[in-house]
């Protein structure tokens, strides 16, 4: 399953999460030495419940208190049929490269007008030794346009195609100051989730 500190991720678009729900336990006092990440996800399950699968195989194993999260991405105005939810990077079966992963997602995107706001869904649980706690966030909106950014993108390949509505710039042409501005209702919704449900004299803090 991984060490301390170590990452396994099978879908970058993920990442980002992984990355900021590090940073808010942190935030919350964990040591960092103390924070286990393993993104991986098979994408079988609904949010919540491929979420509570994860965090219960890992506290099996360390009887620590352990958070697994999984989200998925809904683009408004699309029949549900067409909707990415957990299989952002999965298409008829397949796993898409990056390149064509921007390919399929800019076609869609421009048979529908070529603008579009979406959101990603993030399933949290978070088990410890009083039991099992779940929440579902709906996060901040953007925009995904069928035109694409000259810029490459770090972590998340959509990126080249999704703007901040309020600066209307592309993710991958804002800096790091930029997204500290944005309205990280995720950030938000997981502390309220965490600071409510983990236990004061909780020592350590896994994230999947």
């Amino acid at each position: 399953m991984g060490g301390a500190n170590g990452v396994s991720n099978q879908d970058n678009s993920t990442i980002p999460e992984a990355i900021k729900m590090k940073e808010l336990a942190l935030s919350l006092g964990v040591k960092e030495e103390d924070i286990l990440i393993d993104d991986t996800s098979n994408n079988t399950f609904e949010n919540i419940e491929n979420a509570i699968k994860k965090a219960q195989a890992y506290y099996k194993e360390t009887k620590i208190p352990t958070i697994a999260g999984d989200s998925g991405l809904f683009i408004d105005g699309i029949p549900s049929d067409k909707q990415p939810g957990l299989f952002v990077r999965r298409v008829n079966s397949k796993v898409l490269s990056d390149d064509k992963m921007i390919e399929y997602y800019t076609k869609l995107i421009e048979s529908i007008g070529g603008k579009i706001t979406g959101y990603y869904v993030t399933g949290l649980a978070l088990i410890t030794e009083q039991g099992l706690f779940t929440t579902e966030i709906s996060e901040d909106k953007f925009i995904l346009s069928s035109t694409i950014s000259n810029n490459n993108h770090r972590r998340n390949p959509l990126d080249v195609m999704t703007i901040d509505p309020v600066s209307q710039k592309f993710y991958t042409n804002m800096i790091d100051e930029d997204f500290k501005s944005l309205g990280h209702v995720f950030d938000k919704e997981c502390v309220k989730f965490l600071e409510k449900n983990l236990p004061d004299n909780s020592k350590k803090l896994q994230k999947i």
